[in-house]
């Protein structure tokens, strides 16, 4: 397994702060600790250490502490490879810290009679203000992976799943330049999450007929003039990435990617629909 090189801009000041019990530089070296191959933590050893530098859910003046913590967690992501297993022990990491106290935040929603329990907003908030994302397909690859869990709701996961395809699959864009990494992003959907990405938009859709802000948000590109969720996309997806997959502009590794996506996405349609 390959080595990590992560990385943290220690000339930005504010990275060994020191916030109560918490700093950036702290949670840094925890994380690469933990995923570093080979490493000894586990992951409830890493998520207590990171949940010890944390403030208390009751304690006001640091409450922006979780919020930084994400920041870090996100950066990480972003510069670990997608094929690299590390990815996963991140997103194991990501589950159990999302289960503690100093990670939920209790609202009540005047519809309703109950109150429920919102796990890690302050990470949705961040995705949702650096999208479009850099360093795009090992990004993908970790946010499509956390939209199968509970951390993402059903409409964030989405939205940024048609967002990502949109832009590379549905667009005529730049004929002058070939967008391999566009391209092996939105792969990655269906690399990573492909079955879920399926129950979602095809085989279980919610319903947003008369919610014009979804019904705009999942618009389709110039390319794809089809309903908005269903097969008919699912399988405009799939073609455009068996063109990329024969395209002579197209890097050996997209190629790769959109080869994969293509096949995936051919037996989902075929064998998992009920």
């Amino acid at each position: 397994m390959a080595a990590l090189n992560l990385q943290i801009d220690e000339t930005d000041p504010t990275v060994k702060k020191v916030y109560g019990r918490y700093s950036d530089w702290k949670a840094f070296g925890i994380l690469t600790h933990y995923l570093e191959p080979g490493s000894d933590l586990s992951d409830e050893q890493a998520a207590e250490l990171l949940y010890d530098i944390l403030p208390s859910a009751d304690n006001k003046k640091l409450s922006g502490q979780p919020d930084m913590l994400g920041c870090v967690l996100l950066d990480v992501a972003k510069q670990i490879p997608y094929h690299h297993p590390s990815q996963i022990r991140l997103l194991n990491l990501s589950k159990h810290l999302g289960r503690t106290d100093k990670m939920t935040l209790q609202t009540a929603h005047s519809d309703y009679k109950y109150s429920f329990y919102n796990t890690m907003g302050f990470l949705k908030v961040t995705l949702r203000e650096w999208f479009p994302w850099s360093d795009k397909v090992n990004f993908c690859a970790f946010v499509a992976r956390l939209s199968t869990t509970e951390i993402l709701q059903y409409f964030d996961g989405l939205s940024y799943a048609i967002w990502t395809m949109r832009d590379s699959l549905e667009d005529d864009g730049d004929k002058e330049e070939y967008h391999n990494d566009a391209i092996s992003a939105s792969a990655m959907w269906i690399i990573c999450a492909g079955q879920w990405l399926f129950d979602q938009l095809v085989q279980f859709p919610r319903n947003i007929d008369g919610d014009d802000y979804y019904e705009s948000a999942w618009s389709g590109g110039p390319l794809y003039k089809g309903p908005i969720i269903g097969l008919e996309r699912w399988k405009f997806w799939q073609k455009a990435f068996t063109a990329a997959a024969e395209s002579s502009m197209a890097n050996d590794e997209c190629k790769k990617n959109a080869l994969k996506a293509a096949n995936l996405m051919d037996v989902i349609a075929r064998d998992c629909k009920w």
